[in-house]
């Protein structure tokens, strides 16, 4: 049993094996190619099984419906403490070394009662971040560059979920987050001498639990609106940096609105706006309790789709999107957040999706994460004055679909 526990860990590492894509603070901005085109919106509209994710509630308008989806991404990441008091002088702008991620997921959808009700389960890597720089953040007097320079983290979330159309224009959905998250560091802690973790960086895991209920309203024909609550992921501990992180590492709250409009036959606009609690639990405590201090996240998530069938009769849709999340990193805190590079803000994305038949489709999704720096002021902390780390990425998402039985519309 153990040795499969390991091969699992090792599994999901090497599949989550960079610094970030596509993210909220720690949180990927949404599911699927389909989605993330529209820039991460879909709360009131997304008719595939990511639809699990991101509203249960819209499993009523999917039909029978399974989706398989990867994501390439591409990072950039840079740090630097060089003219910080406690920094290192060999990190002037230090760049992580950046390799290309592969991000497998996938979900299914079955029907039930002509729609009226529907059961859904999916896996989903839902939060996360990997960087490993070649020096030190801390002085190299103290670490000889051997420690507090990388850092690991993943969360696996398998989601079952069903949903009820209470009327004709009103489901709710309900979903069970079921998490397992891995975790390691060598990171420096905060005793004397600052040493590194106990941890070692070796690989420790956790279980979490938490859940979620949605709903969809549609009060007219050309107009959509959802709601999402995200409940707070509570974590076991990790043994292991006990030192480092004294609870567990849960994820915060979520809640989300989302409005999607019809203007005319073929377009879609789709906005959400999502409040997210990282301020709460360890990840938001301050700097002296060893917490990385993070203020809590509002995004806003915009897109466009275009269905060029009704008009030409192509089976072809175009999307764009936009993503704004104000980074959760201050320059209060850079200096405590400078291996865990999670700062851009802007977000562009664009996708196409095509059908091969009336049950089969393909969806195809571009990222652009433009460039953010956060520079320490020294306010949280004198001794981390100076330093910096930025991030930015680029990311492909290629997914395809399978339907059976009546179509939705």
């Amino acid at each position: 049993m153990k040795k499969t526990h390991n091969i699992f860990l090792i599994l999901a590492f090497s599949l989550v094996s960079t610094s970030l894509w596509a993210s909220n603070g720690l949180r990927t901005i949404s599911a699927g190619p389909l989605s993330l085109g529209r820039g991460g919106a879909g709360v009131a509209n997304n008719k595939t099984s990511n639809t699990i994710l991101i509203n249960p509630a819209g499993m009523n308008d999917v039909g029978n419906q399974a989706d398989l989806h990867f994501t390439v991404a591409f990072p950039n990441t840079h740090m630097g403490s060089s003219l910080a008091p406690a920094g290192n002088p060999d990190a002037v702008n230090a760049a992580g070394n950046d390799d290309a991620l592969i991000l497998p997921e996938g979900s299914m959808v079955l029907s039930f009662k002509d729609g009226k009700f529907a059961l859904g389960v999916g896996a989903f890597f839902s939060a996360g971040f990997t960087v490993d720089f070649d020096v030190s953040r801390f002085n190299s007097a103290i670490t000889a560059n051997r420690y507090d320079r990388s850092g690991r983290y993943a969360n696996l979330k398998i989601l079952p979920a069903a949903s009820y159309r209470v009327l004709d224009n009103l489901s709710v959905g309900l979903g069970l987050d079921i998490n397992y998250a891995f975790f390691q560091s060598d990171s420096a802690t905060l005793a004397p001498g600052f040493p590194e973790t106990a941890g070692t960086n070796r690989t420790d895991s956790a279980l979490g639990i938490g859940g979620r209920i949605g709903i969809l309203y549609k009060p007219i024909k050309m107009l959509s609106l959802g709601l999402t609550y995200v409940t707070r992921q509570h974590f076991q501990r990790f043994d292991r940096y006990s030192d480092l992180i004294p609870t567990g590492l849960d994820l915060p709250q979520e809640f989300a609105f989302g409005l999607s409009v019809v203007p005319m036959e073929g377009l879609t606009v789709l906005t959400d706006f999502r409040w997210i609690d990282w301020s709460s639990g360890f990840i938001g405590s301050d700097l002296a309790a060893g917490g990385l201090e993070w203020r809590d996240q509002y995004v806003f998530a915009g897109g466009v789709d275009y269905n060029l069938d009704p008009k030409l009769g192509l089976p072809i849709a175009i999307r764009v999107g936009y993503n704004y999340g104000r980074s959760p990193i201050t320059p209060k805190n850079a200096f405590r957040n400078l291996v865990i590079p999670l700062t851009i803000e802007h977000h562009f994305t664009t996708g196409f999706s095509f059908d091969l038949s009336d049950h089969i489709g393909m969806d195809f999704a571009y990222i652009h994460e433009f460039g953010n720096t956060v520079t320490d002021n020294g306010t949280g902390n004198p001794a981390g004055a100076g330093s910096f780390v930025s991030a930015s990425a680029n990311a492909i998402s290629i997914g395809v679909r399978g339907s059976w039985g009546d179509k939705k519309k």
